[in-house]
């Protein structure tokens, strides 16, 4: 399931588009259907996501005319030149990110000017009740080490070189799901309830029953787990 809605950018159809933390390359999958003639390239320190990813790009190449390219590599220091990018999508990574101020600057950098940056992360209020119910879940090895507020996130990436454009929040049946995985932390995997919710959403995202659809996007503005931010570049 995608986190940005691509129809409120406007980039060049031959566009550069970099994913900064891009996993096994979900986002990916939506630019090159919006964009086919655009080049992705995915950028992650996990080996075994880039591993996965890598394996999927003849499936990237069916869908795009020019394909995709992956690269492990910090988001601190990304071996790209200056002005790389029409695009840069950093979809739940400033979260985790010690300094991710740090990694604004080099996401600025690797922006043309007037490029795009679409970020997102968990929403605050969600992700607050995530913490309060579970000190596993706060405290997870790479997981998040802090908890954005809109109008300071707003405020801090735009200092970094950015125009803030809009914002909106997705995934709100997520947030239920997390909080039951956080109450019952220890025996999640086995958890009746926990189960249970989990093929709620395995049924939205294989199937996409247009009931589900609808009252995920009836919620998202209360409920939404994510908040997605578009930026362009000053």
């Amino acid at each position: 399931m995608l986190t940005f809605d691509f129809n409120k950018i406007d980039i060049p159809q031959d566009a550069r588009v970099l994913d900064l933390g891009c996993g096994e390359g979900r986002h990916i999958f939506g630019i090159m259907e919006k964009f086919p003639n655009a080049y992705c390239v995915g950028l992650d320190l996990h080996a075994e996501s880039i591993k996965i990813a890598q394996e999927g790009l003849e499936y990237f190449e069916s869908i795009s005319n020019q394909g995709a390219g992956f690269t492990m590599a910090s988001g601190y220091q990304m071996p790209f030149a200056d002005s790389s990018f029409d695009l840069v999508v950093c979809s739940e990574v400033l979260e985790h990110l010690i300094n991710y101020e740090d990694a604004l600057d080099e996401i600025q950098r690797v922006l043309k000017p007037k490029g795009y940056l679409l970020a997102s992360f968990p929403s605050f209020w969600p992700e607050k009740v995530c913490w309060l119910l579970s000190k596993d879940y706060q405290e997870m090895p790479g997981g998040h080490v802090r908890i954005f507020k809109k109008k300071k996130a707003i405020k801090t990436i735009s200092s970094h070189g950015f125009n803030f454009i809009t914002s909106e929040r997705f995934h709100s049946l997520h947030s239920p799901y997390w909080w039951l995985r956080c109450l019952f932390w220890k025996t999640q995997e086995t958890n009746i309830l926990v189960g249970w919710y989990k093929k709620i959403l395995e049924k939205q995202i294989l199937e996409r029953p247009k009931y589900i659809d609808i009252i995920d996007k009836l919620l998202n503005p209360v409920l939404g787990k994510s908040i997605a931010m578009y930026y362009q570049k000053k």
